[in-house]
């Protein structure tokens, strides 16, 4: 997909390109979300699959709900009942599987912290949650 897909497809905003990757903000499902594509620059979204992005699009909310169920089986706290979805992240080197859902959790000594859950292209989920800092 290009850019101009991309942010149709996700009711896209801010798009900004960097030394790092991509990076825009969805305003899809009423609630914002911010996309990373760690690596990427504009002509390498084309290794994204489109089937696979207007596939997450449509399944975005069911995936986001099976994600939750993840992180609640791994966690017995009535604090991740509450975490919302913030981030969709792909990531060239495939470290996030295809892509991951992310999770804020909060502020740590260390910065701010997030839960992933990752995805394959046949949008199964790993079970084995990613616990990053930025």
């Amino acid at each position: 997909m290009n850019k101009d897909e991309l942010l149709t497809l996700w009711n896209g905003i801010n798009w900004e390109e960097t030394a790092g990757g991509i990076y825009f903000t969805s305003c899809k499902l009423a609630k914002e979300l911010n996309f990373s594509f760690s690596g990427y620059k504009e002509e390498s979204l084309s290794y994204i699959k489109d089937s696979l992005m207007i596939k997450l699009s449509t399944e975005l909310e069911t995936l986001d709900n099976f994600a939750r169920q993840i992180i609640q089986e791994k966690f017995d706290d009535d604090k991740t009942e509450k975490l919302e979805l913030t981030d969709v992240m792909f990531d060239i080197s495939g470290c996030y599987g295809v892509f991951a859902l992310g999770y804020y959790v909060g502020e740590s000594p260390a910065g701010e912290l997030y839960l992933l859950v990752k995805f394959d292209n046949e949008l199964n989920a790993d079970r084995d949650l990613i616990y990053e800092v930025f």
